[in-house]
């Protein structure tokens, strides 16, 4: 048998991957595809990319929002981050998939390149953005285009987003889950944060 017959994969003979169902090269330990470990049936995805949207996902963006908020209180920054959320227009989460899609996608092009999105969660849809080196009028500002953004790419499948909005003030330290409970009790409220006044 030629050398090459062994390093081609043949369509029939791999079998499927039980997390995303991709075709897994025989004798191999994790996924090409997901990098889920096969013999471990309780192992996670090392995917760090939620696959609906191309944005990071809550295992990873969490990590990045922890190293931002260190940078801007060492180096005295603020730090502006948005939470959206995708709602009906009774204002009750919604799990529309075309509605997911449709806001990643005006999200991602209403930010600037130094700003970074990622989904936090799927129902309801929320988003998170991390605005480095933001104030309050930045913040505020990138909330209102986002937001007129999302509704206007939304129309069409009739739902509304809702964003609350926090600033984090760098003279104190502040951990991932504040900051984002905080923004959660702006989107409840409609009002603004500001922490570490």
């Amino acid at each position: 048998m030629p050398f090459g017959d062994f390093l081609r994969r043949r369509p029939g003979d791999s079998p499927p991957c039980p997390n995303c169902a991709a075709g897994v090269p025989a004798g191999a330990t994790y996924c090409p595809s997901c990098g889920i470990r096969l013999d471990d049936p309780e192992s996670l995805p090392l995917h760090v990319v939620d696959r609906t949207t191309k944005l990071f996902n809550e295992r990873f963006i969490r990590p990045i929002l922890e190293d931002e908020l260190a940078r801007g209180h060492r180096y005295g920054r603020w730090l502006g981050v948005l939470l959206v959320e995708l709602r009906t227009q009774n204002d009750y989460g919604s799990g529309n998939v075309d509605g997911f899609k449709a806001m990643a996608a005006a999200l991602i092009g209403s930010l600037r390149d130094v700003d970074t999105p990622g989904v936090l969660k799927r129902m309801p849809a929320q988003f998170v953005v991390i605005l480095p080196e933001a104030e309050m009028s930045g913040t505020a500002h990138t909330a209102n285009r986002v937001l007129e953004t999302i509704n206007e790419a939304l129309k069409p499948v009739d739902l509304k987003a809702a964003v609350g909005l926090v600033c984090v003030n760098p003279t104190k330290r502040f951990r991932a889950g504040a900051v984002i409970e905080a923004a959660a009790r702006g989107l409840r409220t409609g009002r603004p944060e500001v922490l570490g006044r």
